[in-house]
Order: structure tokens, then sequence, then C-alpha cells
């Protein structure tokens, strides 16, 4: 046994000084060999991210998956758009399961505060296969999880949904119309787009491969993410018909440097269910009640509850202001702006320093139409 513990503590010792991914003491049975080398395989996978920079996939993952997704592995991205793994946060291996089909290896990722307080950005699951040749693989925990879950395709959207669901074409019909109008009112083509949606937003967080990340959590809302890699979106709460972030995988590739990304899409499609409206009568309720909110510091207001997005609302406010007076033209002119601060200048002809007086009024304006 004290042999055991010996070999154990110098397994872990190398794997977790590499590349300080660190091991669940006692949860993780290295004496398998397949399971020593997917802790290899897994760490050397980490150890290749630089920063935003992705380490060639085809090491890591089948040409299947590959040929289906330029980015197979779902929980990169799977909080917002910077690689997970290359973040700085600590991993920590909290077990090993090997099956017949493939060995999991679950992950939690944290940091730890200048107070030692440990924070848990994320708990993951990644499977590792072995080829005919006893060279291992990544297999997506999308593919896994989403065997048993139904397709169906209408005009340029698949669908995927749990086996409980019942297919409403008539949200699937709406969602196309919308989408055929999009794509007449912008001249674009259409995009063969994987939609998979679910009652709530967390099924759809577990299906990728999470066990817990930062988005989980407070009530169920309508709340989605898009995917604009490859042209995929995860929609819960409002079934079929979640048209914002379809429209994300039509617009945003069109102005990649446009701080109004989230503004145009709350425009033409609204958010979370809701039309512009809706959120700007909330934003501007919080404002009358938080007189020390400072909108001359835009970026710095980004939360006021959990349902709404102000920043995103105020930013489709000024779409909004703009596309009213010129239409489209305006609004694709206003889109080829890089910084807040040239749009507020050179369209709104608002100075630096006045941004906080100038919204205030046009929100509460807005709000009560």
């Amino acid at each position: 046994m004290k042999r055991y513990v010996l070999i154990l503590f110098f397994f872990l010792f190398a794997i977790n000084s590499k590349a300080q991914i660190y091991l669940n003491m006692g949860a993780v049975d290295t004496s398998v060999v397949e399971v020593k080398q997917a802790l290899v395989f897994y760490n050397s996978y980490f150890a290749a991210f630089k920063h935003r920079k992705l380490p060639e996939m085809s090491a890591y993952w089948s040409a299947e998956e590959l040929q289906q997704r330029k980015v197979p592995d779902q929980l990169m991205y799977g909080i917002n758009d910077y690689p997970l793994y290359g973040l700085g946060y600590t991993p920590t291996i909290l077990y090993v399961r090997p099956g017949p089909k493939y060995i999991q290896i679950k992950t939690q990722f944290g940091y730890v505060d200048s107070l030692k307080n440990i924070s848990t950005i994320c708990i993951t699951n990644h499977y590792v296969a072995f080829d005919q040749f006893k060279k291992p693989y990544f297999i997506s925990a999308l593919k896994i999880n989403s065997a048993s879950w139904k397709m169906k395709k209408v005009r340029n959207i698949t669908f995927y949904y749990p086996a409980y669901h019942t297919f409403n074409t008539i949200r699937a019909d709406s969602l196309c119309f919308q989408i055929a109008k999009l794509e007449k009112d912008w001249s674009l083509k259409p995009i063969q787009v994987r939609y998979y949606f679910a009652d709530t937003n967390e099924e759809l967080i577990k299906l990728r491969g999470f066990d817990y990340n930062i988005l989980m959590g407070n009530r169920d809302k309508p709340s989605g993410m898009s995917d604009i890699r490859d042209n995929q979106v995860f929609c819960g709460g409002l079934g079929e018909n979640y048209f914002h972030e379809v429209a994300h995988l039509y617009l945003n590739p069109l102005y990649p440097n446009s701080p109004l990304q989230e503004g145009l899409v709350v425009t033409m499609a609204g958010s979370m269910g809701h039309p512009l409206n809706w959120h700007l009568k909330r934003v501007n309720e919080y404002l009358q009640h938080h007189p020390e909110a400072d909108l001359n510091k835009l970026d710095d207001f980004w939360y006021t509850d959990t349902y709404t997005n102000p920043g995103g609302a105020i930013n489709a406010m000024i779409c909004s202001m703009v596309f009213k007076k010129e239409g489209l033209t305006g609004l694709k002119r206003l889109m080829q702006y890089t910084t807040l601060k040239e749009i507020f200048e050179k369209e709104l002809h608002v100075p630096d320093g006045h941004w906080n007086t100038y919204l205030r009024k046009n929100i509460q304006e807005q709000a009560a139409l």
C-alpha cells in the first residue's frame, strides 16, 4: 500500500509540476495504464494553449468531429469568447472514471483570491478514447450527451431538442420567416444553422459538458449563446423561436469590430424574449433609483438584474434612434465605427463627460413610449 501511494505521489507530482493541472488525491487510480495515458494526453492539451491561440486541433480530435466543427471542444467557449484553458484558472482533476468506450475526466477550474477564498468558475467533463493503434483522442461531450436527442430540419435550420419535447412547427416556421426577412433586408445568403434548444439554459450548459459554470443559477429565464465559428446556437426557454441568437450568426460577422454588435441584434430581434422597449423600462427604473450610476463609463454599466443586459439595451437604443431617422442606411454606417467615443462624437454629437446626462434623458423618453 505504501509503495502504491509513493508511486501515485510521484506520478501526481510529475503531472502537476508540468502544467499546473492538479489531481484530487485518492480519486484517481493511476495503476490503470489507459488512465495514465489519458492524463498525459489531457495535460498536453492544456499545455498547448497560449492565451487566445489554440493548439492544432487535429492532434487531439478525430477527423470526424473536425469535419463537423472547426472547434469540436464545446467547453472551450462555453462561458465567454476567450478559450477557457488559456485564462490562467487553476484546473483540478476531481476524478477519472474508466469505461468501456472512453475515460471520463472531471475537472474543476477556479482561482484563490488574496484572502484564500476559493472561487469556482466551472466543472467540466472531458472524454478520452483510444483508436485501434492505442492513440488517444477526445470525444466531445456534446456528441455523447445529445445521442438521445431528436432532430428536425426546417429551411436552413437543423433543430436538436430533448426527447421530452414535442416539436412546434408553428414556432419553427415563425423563426424561419424572421430569418428570411433578415436575409432580404441585409442582402445576405442563408446560413446552415445548428439550433440546440431545451426548456432551460442549464440543460444546454450540461449538454455541452459542464456540471457547473458561472452562467448557471438564479431564476430560469430565456437565455442563449451563439457560436459564429461553427454557426450554431444554444437557446433555452423560447423553444423553436429564439431569433436573437440566430441573428448574431448573420450580423456579427458583418461588423466584427463594432462595439454595438449586441445593440444591433437587440434592435432587430429583441432580447430574452422581450422587445427593446421592455428592457429600457427596466433600465430606466434602475437609473431612477440609482443616481450614482455613471453612464459616462458605459462599459462599467453591465448589470442591473438577471432579466436584462443594460449595456446591450442602451447600445440598442442608439441603434434604434439612428434606424428610425435613416433606416438601414444609417444603421449600416453606424456599425462601421469601432469605438463608442467615435459614435458619441460623430453620430450623436455628444462630447466626453456628457454621456450620462444625454443617455439618462433619452432612456427616460424612450421608456415612456
